[in-house]
């Protein structure tokens, strides 16, 4: 029972969530700081604004590969969170319907570590709460956009994931004195529950000069239900056992993924023909994150020995006290070079300041979080095409990020503190590659 308790914790949970988050979705948007409510001009729209799809008349296609190696750190020690990395795929289909602009895109990002990520951890050991589980994520969304009058367009649509129940059943005989004696057949069963969330946009081309943009995401709460169950005596084979048809049974429910409803105000601003400047605002709402940590329930019949055993309640797990925060944007774009047949190379930078949500941790509860400075640089290289090989445009994009994560000290109240005073801080770098293709 020992060596399969682990097991209860470690049954992974199908999910999908937003890596895009923290890294961006496509290396237009990461290298402008992710500051594209306003000014998605490809399938990232998906992602940043689907009101935004509806913009253009060529079919897109757009494939990339991103990677984040984070290094986060307690007391000097690295926490070991794992990288994000993998594909981002995009698609996006223009059309007309009674002479107005209508789209339709899918994103999704593609992990190539783990597509199912899931871990529960006890409540007194320090975390990073906003990387902890989310930087291995599938990301799956589809959007339709409508253009209302000129330059006036709405778009909205679904992302998708799962959450787990499982239990681990064990059935037969308990050696009892002799462990060794046993004799339990195992059963592993999971089902997957498909859970959405809505994704809404809009997006207006205010003068020739200035773009306004709405978008807001949805949040979620992902839970991971488990349960762990021995039926079956206790005594040794061929014996009066010593309790008849006893069982222990577990239950366990925790917060696997959880991420805050976000409204985003975003403007683009074309300074001059070759510069254009984004500014996005959102509002994080983090005040509904409760604490992850695993709520255990016990029970048991273990037959004549039922008054020796003694089971106090679980205590409640204490508030995280987490509150909203305010995020600020920043993303440059200039035509640095460019030529009559349409080639041109762009470059981009950015720069994104995100407060915590989290208080000083100095009671029971260790949800490390720290404010970040994100900077980014970017590139794109546009080219006409390739004569009857590629007759249509296509372009590279790249970019290269660096989050700085503030030090913070976390000094508990109580002297007997299990876990002690410590300080939190890291840094991630990140970058990726995007291919973009018209037809």
């Amino acid at each position: 029972m020992k060596r399969l308790a682990p097991l209860l914790l470690l049954v992974p949970s199908t999910a999908a969530a937003n890596p895009a988050d923290m890294f961006g979705f496509g290396a237009r948007g990461a290298g402008m700081g992710g500051a594209q409510v306003a000014v998605a001009d490809d399938s990232s729209a998906t992602y940043y604004n689907p009101a935004r799809l509806a913009g253009g008349d060529d079919i897109r296609i757009d494939v990339g590969y991103q990677l984040a190696i984070p290094t986060l750190e307690v007391d000097g020690e690295d926490t070991n969170v794992d990288w994000s990395r993998g594909m981002t795929i995009g698609l996006l289909v223009p059309g007309r319907v009674a002479g107005r602009r209508i789209a339709i895109g899918a994103g999704i990002g593609l992990p190539d570590q783990h597509l199912t990520r899931t871990r529960s951890q006890p409540s007194p050991r320090p975390r990073f709460a906003y990387y902890d589980n989310r930087p291995q994520r599938l990301f799956l969304s589809a959007d339709v956009a409508f253009e209302l009058v000129p330059g006036l367009t709405i778009g909205g649509g679904l992302a998708y994931l799962s959450s787990t129940q499982g239990t681990v059943n064990l059935q037969g005989l308990i050696g009892f004195p002799q462990p060794e004696a046993s004799d339990l057949e195992l059963a592993i069963n999971v089902d997957l529950e498909t859970i959405r969330y809505p994704h809404l946009g809009v997006a207006w081309s205010a003068t020739p000069w200035l773009d306004l943009g709405l978008s807001y995401r949805g949040g979620f709460v992902l839970e991971l239900d488990l349960a762990f169950r021995i039926d079956g005596d206790v005594g040794l084979p061929d014996q009066e056992p010593v309790v008849d048809e006893g069982f222990l049974a577990l239950t366990t429910a925790s917060q696997d993924l959880f991420q805050p409803a976000q409204l985003t105000a975003g403007a683009a601003m074309r300074v001059t023909p070759r510069l254009t400047t984004a500014f996005d605002l959102a509002f994080h709402r983090w005040s509904t994150f409760d604490n992850p940590a695993a709520r255990l329930a016990i029970d048991l019949d273990v037959g004549q020995f039922n008054d020796l055993v003694n089971l106090p309640p679980g205590l409640p797990l204490p508030r995280p006290h987490f509150h909203d925060t305010i995020v600020p944007r920043l993303g440059v774009e200039h035509r640095t070079w460019e030529r009559a047949d349409g080639a041109a190379l762009r470059l981009r930078g950015g720069y994104v300041y995100e407060p915590t949500p989290a208080p000083e941790q100095i009671g029971a509860t260790n949800f490390i979080d720290n404010d970040r400075h994100i900077m980014s640089v970017g590139a794109g290289f546009e080219w006409p095409g390739l004569g009857a090989l590629i007759p249509r445009p296509f372009a590279i994009d790249a970019f290269v990020a660096l989050t700085l994560l503030d030090g913070r000290d976390h000094a508990k109240l109580s002297p007997v503190d299990p876990t002690g005073d410590y300080r939190a801080d890291g840094r991630v770098l990140a970058g990726g590659l995007t291919s973009k293709w018209r037809f």
